[in-house]
Parts: structure tokens; sequence; C-alpha cells
């Protein structure tokens, strides 16, 4: 069976559906249908990845769209789409694109009310869809082993890497909160032989002066959009990754390293269980930012690292 998924999305969310290939492809073959970043991470796991943004899948929402300038898609079995659709085009312009194709349609997200991880929805889907998956099972698996390439043994892992950004300011804390946590750790006589390694994206160009001022005095070395190989390498080879909820902290989780996300104005995603989670091997560390930090109260920053089960 040939399977073509289309989930065009941002990078932590387009990561969510590694859960569910990892296990299609041991009896299916896949074409993904993406966005960069998050379709790039995924292409070594798929037999053919496409760009959404190129090639003219716009016109999957046009009314009469021109599906015949849409790429050529390799023969397929079966075609999942995580697309909204209201109208009903896509699935009509998808319609007249593959013929005698089986066809599925779902909204990118769980309702809010299901509370469900999100690579677990993904992977449910797709069992719904007929797809060779137990979609229970592969998220159970991706929770205890890493999805990426093998990694150093934990004990040669010497770096700590923090990511001070988001997807949105909504998500994450201020730069004077990770100085403060980031400074206060490295006075720590548990970290003294450790590096610091702060990762900064091309939103956070602006801050890049403010950090180097702040952190560099003190050993820290700060990395600017580093590109994929040079960022799974850091995250990969990490004791310890500290970052808000984004696609970067999910990336950290998937290449199994230990991983505190923060989350600051809502809880940490569901196993389904109704516990925190975090699929790859890695781990979420619930959110004690407002009540710690934020308003003033009793704690420190620190609290949430030292409290962190897997530190020696």
């Amino acid at each position: 069976m040939k399977i073509l998924i289309i989930r065009p999305a941002a990078l932590g969310d387009t990561l969510m559906l590694l859960p569910a290939i990892a296990h299609l492809k041991r009896s299916a073959g896949i074409v993904l249908v993406g966005r960069a970043p998050g379709a790039d991470y995924l292409r070594p796991h798929v037999d053919a990845c496409m760009d959404y943004e190129r090639g003219g899948w716009h016109n999957l929402f046009v009314d009469g769209g021109r599906t015949d300038r849409l790429p050529r898609i390799p023969a397929v079995d079966r075609l999942v789409a995580f697309l909204r659709d209201p109208e009903g085009l896509v699935t009509k312009n998808l319609g007249s694109l593959l013929v005698n194709v089986s066809m599925y349609r779902f909204p990118p997200f769980p309702p809010e009310a299901e509370k469900v991880h999100v690579a677990l929805y993904l992977a449910t889907c797709l069992e719904r869809a007929n797809c060779p998956i137990d979609a229970e099972a592969a998220f159970k698996d991706a929770c205890h082993r890493a999805l990426f390439h093998p990694l150093p043994a934990r004990g040669t892992r010497r770096d700590l890497v923090f990511h001070p950004a988001s997807g949105g300011a909504k998500k994450t804390y201020p730069p004077t909160f990770w100085v403060a946590l980031i400074q206060t750790l490295k006075g720590l006589p548990l970290f003294h032989k450790e590096r610091f390694v702060i990762l900064l994206g091309p939103a956070e160009e602006p801050l890049f002066v403010y950090y180097q001022q702040k952190l560099n005095p003190q050993g820290a070395e700060i990395l600017m959009a580093p590109d994929r190989e040079k960022l799974c390498a850091h995250l990969g080879g990490a004791r310890l990754y500290v970052g808000p909820d984004s696609g970067i902290t999910h990336l950290a989780a998937m290449h199994g390293t230990p991983t505190i996300a923060l989350f600051k104005f809502h809880s940490p995603p569901s196993s389904g269980t109704g516990e925190a989670g975090e699929v790859g091997g890695g781990f979420v560390w619930t959110n004690y930012s407002e009540k710690l930090v934020d308003k003033g109260n009793s704690g420190s920053p620190e609290t949430a690292v030292l409290s962190f089960p897997l530190l020696p």
C-alpha cells in the first residue's frame, strides 16, 4: 500500500506525524506533502516528500481550480489530508486529481474538548482511514524511544541547551527570565563543567546582542539560527534541554534528550491518560511559571531543573 499524507503545518505540528510514520513505513510506502522546515526533518523517514508551498497546491482551495497545475504525484492507493475544508472544495478538487484513490480528510487538530495528544490524534486518524497502523501502539512506542538517529551515550553528554523562544510571545517568557535562569544554573556546582548553549532563531535576531552581553562573559555559547545538521547535533548531544512550548522543544524530545518544556498559559500535552507526556523518549516538566516566577511567590527559576528526575 502507498499512502499520500497532506499536512501543511508548523515545525512542531509537522513533527507530531513522526510516531505514526515510524510505524506505517514498516508496511506501507509514504508520500508526504508538508511545509518546511518540519517536512525536511521527516524527509528521511518517507519515500517522497513534496513542498506544500510550491507547485500550485493553493489551487485545491479554488472553485474550479487548475488541478492540472498541481505537481505530479506518484501513484498512491490512499490519501489522508489534514486540511480544513468548510466548503468542500478541497475534497472536490482532490477527487478530480486522484481517480480511484480512497480519500480521507480530517481537521488538522483534534477538538479542544477531547484533550488528546496531537501525535495520538494523527495516528488515530490514519487508523480510521484504514492505514496499516495501531495508533495506540505507535504512540506508546514513540513515548519510550528516540525517533531520530542514534545519539551519544547519556554519560558522555555535557551540554545544557536552552531555547528562549517559540512561535509566539504568549508561549514563552521574557529575555530577563531566561537570563536569570541560565545565570543561576551556571553558578551552581552541579553545572560547573557543563557548557551552556543558547539557541536563537530568526525571530530572536534583535535579541542576539542582549543575550551576548548578558551571557557571553559567563562562557555561554550563543548560536543564531544553526542549520538543521548543527541543530540536531546540539539537541541530540545535550545532557538536558530547556525550552518553551515550541517545535524545537518537540525536536529535542524526539532525539531522546531529557527535556523540560515550560508551558506558560496552558497544560502540557496530554498522553491520553490525563498525565503529561511527550513523544521521543524525552520528558515534559509541567508548568511552574506564574506561580514561582512571574507573580513573585516563593521559589526560583532553577526549581524545575534541579527537580528533574534524570539529572545525575
